[in-house]
């Protein structure tokens, strides 16, 4: 066997000629890749107590991005060699491997299928394998025994055919007998539309006209073929999910290597007015994006490549093989091609989830010198070993990220004739798993596999069991449970009666008092279903609210939400107070549907360690509460807080901003006017809204804002037009007095026109535009226009948003466009946007002509500022361009706004790329930034950044860090804008020299700002 040197101690960049030096000693024949696969062992960097040894390679495997042994010791690789835009060839396949000689290492590669498009993912599935090919998963077999697939047929469908690296991928059983899919939905392809354009249709099964089907969102799925169930789950993954020992899920994408998928969809859908935005963990505590220690010697970077930190993360494994050392149970490996390198993480206990820290400070599991090495999956054998799969290309990124160069170059493909599989094993070594069967096992033998330490075995074996539905198996596998013989043994022996129908309440009261914890959580899950038709089960589960580990009692306040009674409604208040620092407890009995946000509240405020004290943690409980409370829409809980707020004393201050703050952002995410008739509480917020603390008066003026025709008391009206019209007080507190008299009774567009004047401050002019638009004010348009080119940004951008909700209006913004009394650089944000992307050809021709340059024009001023590349450029200075320019929708080291990607993501970038990037945002739109456009039940029309996936709102975000969290059954439509929400012409802000100024404080490091 064939294996890789290992080099002890941290290698970091500087040691690279050494070890470079080091390599060649050893006999490279090649100086530069590509290399042989023995030689590219020679290329390793692997953590002490382990070896790399070579597993297959080219001819026989070539482009493999997965891999499946299955119950008969058949190996299956899935080759996409299609990647990255040959979808016309179809040369997708799958390889069969075979070891012939019974050296433990495959000697012989036979074609089991081809004519695939691009494949991404393969399982082991009733005698064939079930295969990702967008828009499909295939079910391929071989029924003669010839080696070759004689039988194809689609199982599901209808999954978006865009960009490969956000599709479908990665089949996986998983421990309640569901196969997961990972999908990141639909992607528009800005460069390759033409070939990765298909958006989708609906996810279901054909055939079967009454199943159910899924329109398309960016989420992961799970379906079962047997009983025609699908559904998604609360969050995206991208090439790769994994799980751990006890089912819990793990996801990823190419930026955040980790995250644990805490709440299942069913939860959050639950209770539309918890409106959680972030679904998940982010498990990393040591960045997210996180820093990487590559060895690559002259590595290749495409456009969108952050250097130095986590870019292309896939093949999330958690090690479950049993044969490594036991601190390697508890963590988890992701590839990362761009980079070269494999990443480890070692896991420890945080609550109902986990944190995740680098297994060595400064070093990779594994590197490679070796540019073209490309790991790209990660698959736990029937040995134990880590099978790692190496795409080894040149070129890694997709074109559609990737600079014109890259994509029209010969070279794209290069590396499409190569691939290596690799067996990362401990130094002593591993027996191979090569001959295996389990196919012809006994029901005996597989319920004894049910036991082994490695989870391939324990999979395959409860796979196979729930296939078969051997009656004789079911007394086996009872008697695993009833006797205990391991903990891990009894977790499937359960489950795989679940999937046999064959699970009953007398096991699950067994298992709920299981010594395990991990068991005992699992029990409850399996309860759940069964608690309404089983009063027993209900009174055995009710005792686990107060089970000493954190994550039995996250399951049990979830699985009590499936109940509607008193006794469930106590004790789930209970256990939220008693573990009311962890966000998660609190957000699992926040998913009842029929809690009282506002019983929560009082309760929570009369807790004087809480409401005693200030500090982050306490404003988050409380803002978190106050925003069901608004959320729910009630009239009378929302007059109940607010008479807390009104009872609270000046030392309660801080609680006092967050309450107002939590209800006023959950008043705006239900997208429809509160009704209020209490005087009382319309009295509170007026007094809040007239105090001269923003804390205070901002988010009372913004709950009175979405009241429906508040009665606003007199005086404070009166107040509140002397405060806005009197030049020597504050502009902001102007700029709220402002908002006040707008949502006065009449509001009078003359005091507000003669606010819009240069005389003026920007925050003050910018309310009055906005409060234009409160009024009846016929002539808006008209005003607007007028006063267009005196406007300051803030203001211009205020009133842009006005012109672009109505047809007549952006009419009107073009002919002024064509009369050149507007200039087009001046159009932006929503305004621009939907102009160029209008619904009407020639509204949306006429508009592109008259504000777009033409893509030779950009690359004119492309040239004109590569001269920034030349100077020095200083780091202060940047900051100021920085802050007046981009902190409206980009962050760095804490300053700024996070609309777009926070720049000190992309600091190690070289500068040349940072100015593109800058010049032609339009140019590779990466998903996570592309701008959408939302349209309402109720007729507005809603654009911006999408923020994280959730199963029931949607977040759009804008500049200065607003945003909208829309509740998915308020949108009728919604769309890409397939635009950047970056505007491309910023070179009419930023000059040459404060380009070069810019590009410095971006690539300099923190500790020098």
């Amino acid at each position: 066997m064939v294996t890789a040197r290992r080099l002890h101690g941290a290698v970091g960049v500087r040691f690279v000629p050494l070890l470079l030096a080091a390599l060649l000693t050893w006999g490279c024949a090649n100086q530069q890749p590509p290399y042989s696969p023995e030689e590219a062992l020679g290329t390793f960097q692997i953590e002490d107590g382990f070896r790399v040894e070579l597993f297959a390679s080219e001819p026989d495997v070539v482009d493999p991005v997965a891999i499946e042994f299955d119950e008969s010791g058949r190996i299956f690789v899935v080759e996409n060699s299609g990647y990255p835009l040959d979808v016309e060839g179809r040369a997708g396949r799958i390889k069969l491997l075979t070891d012939t000689d019974g050296d433990g290492r495959p000697d012989r590669a036979t074609l089991f299928a081809d004519g695939l498009t691009l494949p991404t993912g393969v399982m082991a599935w009733k005698g064939g394998i079930l295969v990702t090919d967008a828009p499909d998963v295939l079910f391929l077999a071989d029924t003669d025994g010839d080696g070759r697939a004689d039988v194809q047929r689609v199982v599901l469908t209808g999954f978006p055919f865009n960009n490969p690296q956000h599709t479908v991928s990665s089949p996986y059983y998983g421990l309640d007998n569901w196969i997961y899919l990972s999908h990141e939905g639909f992607s528009r392809s800005t460069v390759f539309g033409d070939k990765f354009g298909d958006p989708g249709s609906e996810i279901h099964f054909p055939g079967a006209p009454d199943s159910p089907r899924l329109a398309i969102e960016r989420r992961s799925v799970r379906f079962r073929p047997e009983t025609l169930q699908i559904e998604y789950l609360a969050n995206p993954s991208q090439f790769g999910l994994t799980f751990d020992l006890w089912g819990r899920l793990f996801i990823h994408n190419n930026s955040r290597h980790l995250r644990h998928e805490v709440l299942s969809s069913r939860y959050l859908e639950r209770n539309p007015q918890l409106r959680l935005v972030r679904p998940f963990e982010e498990m990393s505590d040591h960045g997210a994006p996180a820093p990487v220690f590559p060895i690559t010697v002259n590595p290749r970077f495409e456009l969108l490549t952050d250097a130095g930190q986590m870019t292309s993360a896939c093949g999330l494994t958690v090690y479950l093989g049993g044969a490594f050392p036991t601190d390697f149970k508890d963590g988890s490996f992701v590839a990362e091609p761009a980079h070269n390198l494999v990443h480890r993480d070692i896991w420890e206990p945080n609550g109902a989830t986990f944190k995740a820290r680098r297994a060595h400070a400064g070093r990779e599991f594994l590197a490679s010198t070796d540019r073209w090495f490309r790991p790209v999956n990660l698959y736990i054998g029937p040995d134990g070993a880590l099978y790692l799969l190496d795409y080894y290309r040149e070129v890694i990124e997709h074109p559609e990220w990737t600079a014109a160069e890259t994509y029209e170059s010969p070279h794209l493909f290069d590396g499409n004739d190569r691939g290596r599989i690799y067996r990362i094993v401990p130094e002593d070594g591993l027996p191979s798993a090569l001959g295996l069967s389990l196919r012809d096992a006994s029901d005996a033998e597989l319920v004894n596999k049910l036991a082994d330490t490695n989870i391939w075995w324990r999979r395959m074996a409860q796979r196979l069991l729930v296939e078969r539905r051997s009656g004789g198996s079911v007394v086996l596998l009872r008697a695993v449970v009833e006797e205990r013989p391991s903990a891990v043994a009894r977790l499937h022996a359960l489950w795989t009666l679940d999937g046999m129908g064959r699970l009953d309440d007398d096991l699950i009261s067994l298992a709920l008092d299981d010594d395990e914890p991990g068991v005992r959580e699992n029990a409850i899950l399996m309860a759940e279903p069964r608690l309404r038709k089983s009063p027993t089960l209900i009174e055995r589960i009710l005792p686990l609210a107060r089970d000493p580990d954190p994550r039995v009692r996250f399951q049990i306040l979830l699985t009590l939400g499936e109940m509607d009674s008193a006794e469930t409604r106590r004790i789930a208040e209970e256990a939220f107070f008693a573990d009311i620092r962890d966000p998660w407890m609190r957000a699992a009995a926040l998913t009842h549907s029929s809690m009282s946000p506002a019983g929560f509240l009082r309760n929570a405020l009369r807790l004087s360690e809480l409401s005693d004290r200030e500090s982050a943690e306490h404003r988050e409980i409380f803002e978190q509460l106050a925003a069901l409370v608004g959320a729910a829409g009630s009239e009378s809980e929302v007059a109940d807080t607010v008479g807390q707020v009104a009872r609270a004393g000046p030392e309660r201050r801080w609680w006092l901003s967050a309450l107002l703050n939590g209800m006023a952002v959950g008043i705006s995410s239900r997208n429809a006017p509160l009704s209020m008739s209490s005087a009382t509480s319309l009295k509170t917020l007026s007094d809040f809204a007239a105090q001269p603390e923003t804390d205070l008066r901002g988010p009372a003026i913004r709950i009175l804002e979405q009241i429906e025709t508040p009665r606003l008391p007199p005086r404070t009206l009166t107040a509140a037009l002397g405060r806005a019209q009197d030049p020597g007080l504050d502009p902001e507190l102007r700029a709220d007095s402002i908002r006040l008299l707008a949502i006065g009774p009449d509001p009078d567009e003359r005091r507000f026109q003669l606010l819009v004047i240069p005389d003026e401050p920007e925050a003050v002019q910018a309310a009055a535009v906005r409060a234009l638009a409160r009024t009846d004010d016929t002539g808006l348009t008209t005003f607007l226009l007028a006063k267009w080119r005196e406007l300051p940004p803030q203001a211009r951008n205020a009133a842009g948003d006005i012109l672009a909700q109505d047809d007549e209006s952006l009419a009107l913004v073009l002919n002024r466009l064509e009369e050149g009394d507007v200039e087009p650089w001046t159009v932006r944000g929503q305004l621009r946007r939907r102009l160029i992307m209008h619904d009407d050809a020639p509204l949306r021709e006429r508009a592109r002509l008259l504000i777009t340059q033409p893509p030779e024009q950009r690359k004119q001023v492309l040239a004109q500022y590569r001269a920034a590349l030349d100077q020095q450029g200083n780091s202060e200075a940047g900051r100021q361009v920085f802050e007046r320019a981009c902190s409206k929708c980009h962050a760095v080291d804490g300053v700024g706004k996070e609309v777009g990607p926070d720049l000190a993501t992309v600091r190690t970038r070289p500068a040349e790329f940072i100015l593109n990037d800058i010049l032609l945002p339009n140019q590779s739109i990466e998903p996570r930034y592309e701008s959408y456009v939302v349209e309402t039940n109720d007729g507005r029309i809603l654009e911006g950044v999408l923020g994280p996936p959730s199963p029931t709102v949607v977040t759009l975000r804008r500049e200065e860090g607003e945003q909208d969290i829309i509740s998915r059954t308020d949108i009728r439509g919604m769309r890409s804008a397939q635009l950047s929400a970056m505007p491309e012409d910023l070179e009419n802000q930023i000059t040459v020299e404060e380009m070069a100024h810019l590009i410095r404080f971006i690539q300099a490091p923190p500790w020098s700002k």
